[in-house]
């Protein structure tokens, strides 16, 4: 897990240096790989200011640019960007600046003016995807500052193991250095504005077995737009090591990071009347998001509509449902599954992902409906679009299932048999084991045995 400091202080105040905070975190039983600093191998590469823009004399496609990097110092850049425009801030990496891509900027001249250094892309950064434009820095952005300092950020590399799934998210590492430091600790959720179509409406959802999915939580966003995420939303992401792919998926990352929720966002006009989660049929079939065609067993569950497999239940969407440039309103799901089923379909597929990581430890069954809002909230802000109108939860029917748990077993109590509207906070407790008895903490229901209760 890969913590960033400056996205960690928006949930506590942290006043200690990355290498002292990345002590603490060891004593108190942590592991840290190491701590890096993003954006470090932007080696002279300064803000600057853009005074002058105007064409280039000898050719059409370009630009020629005068860009203030200091109180006496301007610099004579030949650009082929359109984006830009005087009074701009913008990245500029001076004669002698190494890229990322490894490649050294040297005075140049171009087609007969000399270019004496480069305004540089988010992509030619490494900081975005965008590299069909200058990247546009935020007008206070003090002229001459090397962008590291401006736009770099402290990354602790946290080891996070298997009995602490809670860590796998900026709010739990924030409890942890909340505890260590005695700051208080919080979220500010974003304020989600509803429409009036209710959420479902022309969209059922039905769950087989409510022991494999104990909460499922669907939201809808119409009329969204596809595209970049902002700027500083994919540096953010790059920062935690994931790669930015559409405001859509981001925000569902972007929540993933901040609340360890992973959620899923299907291209509606992809779907059929309803969601369903099930067991996958023998010999059944799905493209994955990574373009492999994959041959389903009947122990895997899948999301599903009532024509074929969408996704494969807490590992890896389908390609079919994929949101794409196209896509005008999504589905956005926030599910709670069963933690083994999870592991041994990413092991029979060996397909590990981010999402699969965090269910194989387990989730809090109280986080699926407010990851769910929240993601909606980030996609009407940069997608725009409209949310549905939510009721807890969407009318659906459940089969609860037969068997009893198994003894010594950690597992999420399932809710009542029912059909209809059911309130996920409904919950039955299981047929124990004789001389079990069962301990309840939090949401999650402990085995043992003996007097005692314990394991």
């Amino acid at each position: 897990m890969k913590l960033v400091l400056s996205w960690l202080r928006e949930f506590t105040d942290v006043q200690s240096t990355p290498e002292q905070l990345a002590e603490a975190l060891t004593m108190r039983g942590l592991e840290v790989r190491g701590i890096e600093r993003w954006g470090a191998s932007w080696d002279r590469i300064v803000v600057g200011e853009l005074v002058e823009v105007g064409p280039h004399p000898r050719a059409d496609r370009l630009q020629l640019t005068k860009v203030r990097i200091g109180k006496s110092s301007v610099l004579e850049v030949v650009c082929g960007a359109r984006n830009i425009a005087a009074g701009q801030r913008v990245p500029v990496a001076m004669v002698g600046a190494v890229m990322p891509d490894g490649r050294v900027i040297e005075r140049a001249e171009k087609m007969g003016v000399a270019s004496e250094g480069m305004l540089c892309s988010g992509a030619e950064l490494d900081a975005t995807d965008d590299g069909d434009g200058i990247l546009i820095l935020d007008p206070s952005a003090p002229i001459g500052t090397p962008l590291g300092d401006c736009l770099g950020d402290d990354v602790i590399d946290v080891d996070v193991k298997p009995n602490r799934g809670d860590l796998l998210s900026l709010m739990g590492l924030a409890r942890e250095v909340g505890a260590l430091t005695g700051a208080p600790v919080a979220y500010r959720s974003r304020v989600l504005v509803e429409g009036a179509t209710a959420t479902e409406d022309g969209l059922t959802l039905a769950v087989d077995d409510s022991v494999l999915a104990p909460r499922v939580v669907l939201r809808v966003v119409d009329g969204v737009t596809v595209s970049a995420s902002p700027d500083p939303v994919q540096m953010r992401l790059k920062a935690a090591g994931l790669r930015s792919i559409s405001n859509v998926v981001d925000a569902t990352n972007y929540i993933m990071i901040e609340l360890g929720k992973p959620t899923h966002a299907f291209d509606r006009a992809a779907v059929g009347k309803g969601i369903h989660i099930r067991r996958a049929s023998r010999n059944e079939r799905l493209e994955t998001l990574d373009h492999v065609n994959r041959t389903l067993d009947p122990s895997d569950l899948v999301v599903a509509d009532e024509r074929a497999a969408l996704a494969l239940a807490g590992v890896m969407g389908g390609a079919a449902s994929e949101v794409s440039a196209t896509t005008k309103s999504v589905i956005i799901e926030s599910a709670v599954f069963d933690p083994t089923t999870i592991r041994r379909s990413a092991q029979r597929h060996s397909l590990r992902s981010e999402a699969s990581h965090r269910f194989e430890r387990g989730q809090e069954l109280d986080v699926a409906p407010q990851a769910a809002a929240q993601v909606a909230a980030l996609i009407a802000a940069w997608a725009g679009g409209t949310p549905r109108r939510y009721r807890s939860p969407v009318p659906h029917t459940t089969r609860a299932r037969k068997d009893p748990a198994p003894r010594g077993s950690a597992l999420r109590a399932p809710p009542r048999r029912t059909s209809g509207t059911r309130h996920p906070a409904t919950l039955r407790w299981p047929s124990f084991p004789s001389r079990s008895r069962a301990v309840r903490r939090g949401s999650r229901v402990w085995l043992g045995r003996g007097r005692s209760g314990r394991r």
